[in-house]
């Protein structure tokens, strides 16, 4: 039973934890912790490769690799570019 299949993915990282908030997105197992990975290091995950993260949450790449499909995205890749557009709006509002 995995709830973000049946949803749209998440689009900016904020959609990404209300829905884990509201419970639309579970984690089963090694997915749970490669998620809280990379939401509490958004700034890191953005711009790593999945063998790095991988690495870190002491898992497989593949498993990185399927955090992205668990949220409905595509690719790590589709992952990456939500994570590195909010380190783009978080350096925007920092600097005004």
């Amino acid at each position: 039973m995995e709830k973000s299949r049946s949803r749209n993915p998440p689009k900016t990282l904020q959609e990404l934890k209300c829905d884990i908030a509201r419970r639309q997105i579970t984690f089963p197992g090694t997915l749970d912790r490669v998620a809280r990975e990379v939401i509490d290091r958004p700034e890191a995950a953005a711009f790593e490769t999945a063998a790095m993260i991988a690495r870190r949450c002491n898992v497989s790449a593949s498993t990185v690799q399927r955090l992205a499909r668990h949220l409905g995205l595509r690719t790590f890749a589709d992952l990456k570019a939500v994570l590195r557009e909010h380190v783009r709006d978080s350096s925007r509002r920092s600097s005004r």
